[in-house]
């Protein structure tokens, strides 16, 4: 597999099949691997691009030359000029996040943008849903505290048990558990990157020219659907999908469900042009 070098970092990602090319960003303690099954059910018609985020997998922690959300935008600005045709963007919270921001930046380059409960909380507080940030920063707070603490296991039962449910994180087998806290450090710099814009302010998203889709879980946290909520406002035209009985992690408990909306959506955006 192979490494990219951005910002005095070396960056892991997979690189499978052939075709149109979709750029894949995962989430907050995951890596890459997540999206194994749309990749199984995509190589044979689509070029599939997914980095190993700052701090997870096999890729580095932040190299401190540029901020983490500065550093992994560069990254995706350089995997859109290695795929080197237009792309089809998918991002699942943090990594969702990340490349609604690349998107801005791309102008002429995104064939479509798919957006599965993207981590952008600071939208909440102007739009009015107060209870929903303070509850989301709550999450953000607990992480931080305890891991600045050097109570890695704390930090990331509380963060586990918010996005997964209660308990989610006691049951899980102990190699998770390990590769989870391990994912620790990066989590604490990622939290901040939820509160702040960097460039992606809600008037730049509005004027964001692309084909659009949106997907929640139906059993999501609050403050996840309100993000989706506020961005389905903001693109009354892009298609909003609801996955039944599944929470945050759709993506990985229901995967075959949400694959497919997203084969589907790809799919009616890969004409010859833009």
């Amino acid at each position: 597999m192979p490494y990219l070098s951005v910002c005095g970092l070396e960056v892991f990602y997979r690189d499978e099949g052939k075709g149109s090319p979709i750029i894949l960003g995962h989430s907050s303690t995951g890596s890459s691997g997540q999206w194994r099954g749309l990749s199984n059910r995509l190589a044979c018609r689509y070029r599939l691009i997914a980095p190993d985020h700052i701090g997870c997998g096999r890729t580095a922690h932040c190299s401190g030359q540029l901020s983490l959300m500065e550093q992994e935008i560069s990254i995706t600005l350089l995997l859109v000029e290695l795929a080197g045709a237009p792309v089809h963007l998918v991002g699942h919270s943090y990594g969702g996040s990340i490349l609604a921001r690349a998107a801005l930046r791309l102008p002429g380059k995104v064939r479509s943008l798919a957006l599965i409960e993207p981590t952008l909380f600071y939208l909440l507080r102007p739009a009015g849903k107060e209870t929903e940030h303070i509850e989301i920063e709550a999450v953000a707070d607990h992480v931080i505290h305890f891991a600045t603490a050097d109570n890695y296991e704390e930090a990331a039962r509380g963060f586990i048990d918010y996005w997964v449910g209660q308990g989610a994180y006691a049951t899980m087998d102990e190699r998770l558990r390990t590769s989870i806290m391990g994912s620790v450090p990066a989590l604490v710099m990622e939290c901040p990157t939820s509160f702040e814009p960097s460039g992606a302010t809600y008037d730049a998203l509005a004027r964001l020219d692309v084909p659009i889709l949106l997907i929640n879980g139906s059993n999501t946290t609050a403050a996840a659907r309100g993000v989706v909520d506020i961005l389905h406002k903001l693109w009354p035209d892009a298609p909003m999908i609801g996955i039944p009985n599944a929470g945050h992690m759709a993506p990985i408990t229901h995967a075959d469900q949400v694959n497919s909306v997203l084969e589907m959506f790809v799919d009616k955006h890969s004409g010859s042009g833009l």
